[in-house]
């Protein structure tokens, strides 16, 4: 195999891994084809992001990240970062304006809409009107119980709204054609919107969702929770769904899913008074956290191991016994977070340099990482320089990813 890098030539992107290579055949083709070294030339479609906006990023000075990485190892990470980031900065200019435009804010398997917008000027103008909607028109196959011919979803594209809910299996009405237009494209996702479908048959929850402004993922994620919308308000909905960060992960639902389980284990109850604010939540869930790390009394195990490999300042958490003396050092509730972290979504990490704090990951639904949370002790927001430390270290594990993993790919296939 070639050594690992990022280029693009004559309208196509390739990216080598140690183990295989993919190659990205661009606008208007649009073809997939991987090889591993134990397999053969084969046809998949990713789910990873292959439109990214465009960032022109600072550059630090040569001598500091030679101080930082060493020479030789800073030649092949800066060489790999610039090679990633001009093959899908050219992978993406070859594409017609607006369709880049829409598909760049998608999170997660931009190919199927890519590949409608292609055949359909009605599938862009729909993205700009109802981005959950084009979403799941361009992923069909997971909304579709049986079979329709590939030509069909561009004959729906031209549909009246209502028709193309209908046609994914959501029910077939204005109000919920209204409510799949709420909802912003960063948090349209399969694993969100196949959940709303069921949940907008419920007449309660169609007409809190008809109230709220604006709906992302953190927003739905309380909405479709029975337990964590009896703890809910309309004024923290409200809240939520204007939060920016919501709309890339639930943050207030984890942490109010969190508050319940930890009250059910201290008081033997998950009743709560309705949380009618952020802040209130933060407060209740420092209250209940500090309650439960006295009572509830755990074995050291360990726990799941990180993605990735933490350096001498960037020091991974291993084990339940580590987890709490940090929550304790830092005075933060992360000693609660062992449920989530063996789940395999999340790893938390200790932070040496720049400052003292702690970091969370979490994996998207494109199989990527990203910055969860960074706190210095008592929840304080972390330095500027402290982010980009963080950042740039996740930054050179991301640009190693195997490409060739079966989780960061997709054949096709709907699994109802």
């Amino acid at each position: 195999m070639p050594k690992p890098g990022f280029h693009f030539k004559e309208g196509k992107l390739y990216a080598f891994s140690e183990s295989g290579v993919i190659i990205l055949e661009g606008w208007p083709e649009l073809k997939g084809l991987t090889k591993t070294r134990s397999m053969a030339w084969a046809e998949f479609e990713p789910i990873f992001r292959v439109v990214l906006p465009y960032r022109a990023r600072r550059r630090k000075p040569m001598a500091v990240v030679q101080l930082e990485l060493g020479i030789h190892e800073e030649a092949i990470i800066h060489s790999l970062a610039e090679q990633r980031r001009k093959a899908f900065d050219r992978f993406r200019f070859a594409m017609p304006k607006p369709v880049a435009a829409h598909v760049e804010r998608y999170q997660s398997r931009q190919w199927g809409i890519l590949k409608l917008m292609q055949k359909s000027d009605a599938a862009i103008e729909l993205a700009g009107i109802n981005s959950a909607l084009c979403f799941a028109l361009g992923n069909y196959t997971y909304f579709r119980k049986q079979y329709s011919h590939p030509g069909r979803p561009v004959l729906v594209a031209k549909k009246r709204q209502r028709e193309i809910a209908g046609w994914l299996g959501f029910p077939d009405s204005e109000a919920v054609a209204r409510i799949l237009g709420k909802i912003v494209p960063e948090s349209a996702s399969i694993e969100l919107l196949r959940p709303l479908r069921a949940k907008v048959q419920e007449p309660h929850i169609t007409k809190i969702l008809a109230h709220l402004p604006e709906l992302n993922v953190g927003v739905l994620s309380i909405v479709m929770g029975e337990r964590l919308l009896q703890s809910s308000n309309q004024a923290l909905l409200e809240e939520i769904a204007c939060c920016p960060s919501e709309k890339y992960r639930a943050d207030a639902a984890q942490m109010l899913g969190d508050t319940l389980n930890m009250l059910k284990e201290v008081e033997g109850s998950a009743v709560i008074p309705k949380i009618q604010s952020l802040e209130r939540l933060r407060i209740i869930h420092a209250e209940v956290s500090a309650k439960y790390l006295l009572k509830v009394t755990r074995n050291n195990m360990t726990l799941p191991p990180p993605p990735f490999a933490g350096t001498e300042d960037i020091v991974p958490i291993l084990s339940d016994e580590e987890l709490r003396e940090e929550g304790q050092r830092q005075n933060n509730c992360v000693a609660t977070y062992a449920e989530r972290i063996k789940t395999g979504t999340t790893s938390i990490f200790r932070v040496l340099k720049p400052e003292r704090a702690t970091l969370s990951i979490v994996k998207g639904n494109d199989g990527e990482w990203m910055i969860g949370e960074l706190k210095c002790s008592s929840n304080r927001r972390a330095s500027f320089s402290t982010r980009q430390a963080v950042q740039d270290w996740l930054d050179r594990n991301l640009l190693l990813i195997d490409f060739s993993d079966p989780g960061r790919m997709s054949s096709g296939e709907a699994h109802l």
